[in-house]
């Protein structure tokens, strides 16, 4: 996975090559084309219409949550400075795995996968922008999460489109470290919430 500095240096060498921000290659090439009328940059901390307020624990050490609701993300680059609904999310990944974002060469290198440890120590299959996650019985869905202070975000789609599961979090990191390693009772509800949308009830 890219680290947030080769994502700054990517969008710098891009405008650095085209005289255009890598902001408006995104919009024009992705956002615009594929409709997601909810999907953009703001210009500043400040998040314009309705949304939710953002809350950070960083497992347990900001007690009470720190409010990060009004926040310049652009720190992150592209990588994060991007906001969206999960109506959006769930189009844009209907579209990407649908072939209507890049060409069927393109999207079958997004899905050539490596195995990457992720932050809490499983192992993913890791592709360009693209990772999924297996069901048995259900098959294979594609999806990515992504977090900033106070927000997380994921989402999952199969490939053909047939089920689809985005979700929004406004209170991130709020697991506090157990010495016997039990579940954390939003973790097991979160579990459970993406399997059923995904797979049906158990």
């Amino acid at each position: 996975m890219y680290s947030n500095t080769n994502y700054l240096l990517l969008g710098e060498l891009l405008e650095h090559l085209t005289g255009t921000p890598v902001e408006e290659h995104i919009s024009r090439a992705i956002i615009e084309p594929a409709g997601l009328a909810n999907t953009g940059f703001p210009a500043g901390p400040q998040i314009e219409g309705p949304h939710s307020r953002m809350y950070e624990a960083f497992f347990g050490a900001i007690d009470p949550p720190r409010d990060y609701s009004v926040y310049n993300m652009s720190w992150v680059m592209t990588g994060a400075g991007l906001i969206s609904t999960v109506e959006d999310l769930n189009r844009f990944y209907r579209k990407l795995l649908g072939g209507e974002i890049v060409s069927p060469s393109s999207l079958a290198e997004m899905q050539r996968t490596v195995p990457v440890i992720a932050q809490d120590g499983r192992t993913l299959d890791y592709g360009l922008g693209l990772y999924k996650t297996v069901f048995p019985d259900h098959g294979t869905f594609w999806g990515h999460d992504g977090t900033v202070w106070g927000a997380l975000t994921m989402s999952w789609t199969r490939p053909d489109g047939g089920q689809q599961f985005s979700a929004a979090f406004n209170l991130v990191r709020w697991r506090k470290p157990t010495d016997d390693g039990t579940p954390h009772p939003i973790d097991v509800a979160l579990a459970t919430l993406k399997h059923q949308a995904l797979c049906g009830p158990a």
